[in-house]
């Protein structure tokens, strides 16, 4: 039996994590500090914290993207992050260096099996359950952004925003980014829709689905984080929280509650 919930909110939060299984460390090339240094690029820091609002249905995993990318597509044909070795499973990283072995098609399988499947299984299910308890569900996929863009991103020098909104066609209802848009502003915070990043994940499943709306959350890390140079990061060393981080944390909570109050308002009958 699942635990109750209290609020009808379903959060994927899939970059947080950090850890590389031992039974796959061997498939990387890096040094422990090489590798560190590229965990520490590529994290969404603290999301799980930022988003993790007791009540709601959340979705999240220990495992770093580096391991495996959980809202990548599998088909590297249809992954533009894939031409700079980022489909996936990443072979190279944000400055271009390789950090990955060759691995066996077998190998790729386990790692698919393993980590990617039963997250995607985790974060379906939690929508239909909230679905089953509540009758509508609103669907978050949590994020936060690097201030620079990465060497690969050919970003243009327009300044980043502090929130990025990013919209899925089927699913992100006209009434949730006017009122995030809203919300945010009113809170001081600069607003960009679908940039720097795009899209939001919706599973096949509940893809037009009117009880489920749905929207890209993402967090300039500016926001909460210290500024420090990758090179002083040792293995284990983590980014340190600055003193806004809990006015952030209280903003994005005090946000998503409104929004989830409005969505049952608007729940089909």
């Amino acid at each position: 039996m699942y635990p109750e919930t209290i609020l009808p909110i379903a959060a994927h939060i899939p970059h947080a994590g950090t850890e590389v299984p031992n039974s796959v460390r061997d498939q990387f090339l890096s040094r422990p500090d090489e590798l560190w240094r590229e965990i520490i690029r590529v994290t969404d820091w603290y999301t799980d914290e930022l988003f993790g609002i007791p009540g709601t249905a959340i979705c999240q995993t220990p495992i770093s993207r580096v391991v495996v990318d959980l809202e990548r597509y599998i088909d590297d044909g249809l992954e533009e992050n894939a031409a700079f070795g980022q489909g996936v499973i990443y072979a190279h990283n944000t400055l271009g260096g390789k950090i990955r072995r060759q691995i066996s098609d077998q190998e790729r399988s386990l790692l698919l099996d393993n980590y990617y499947r039963p997250w995607h299984l985790t974060l379906e299910l939690n929508i239909e359950q909230q679905l089953a308890q509540w009758g509508h569900c609103l669907l978050l996929d949590c994020h936060s952004f690097p201030d620079e863009p990465f060497g690969h991103e050919g970003e243009d020098v327009v300044p980043r925003p502090d929130i990025c909104l990013g919209l899925n066609a089927e699913n992100t209802h006209p009434w949730l980014l006017e009122r995030c848009v809203s919300l945010f502003e009113h809170h001081g915070y600069s607003v960009r829709t679908d940039g720097p990043y795009s899209g939001c994940l919706v599973p096949p499943k509940h893809l037009g689905d009117e009880r489920v709306p749905a929207i890209m959350l993402e967090i300039n890390r500016r926001l909460y984080l210290q500024t420090a140079e990758q090179e002083t990061y040792g293995p284990g060393d983590k980014p340190i929280k600055s003193g806004a981080f809990d006015a952030v944390r209280n903003d994005i909570w005090s946000i998503v509650l409104l929004l989830a109050k409005e969505a049952t308002c608007r729940a089909p009958a």
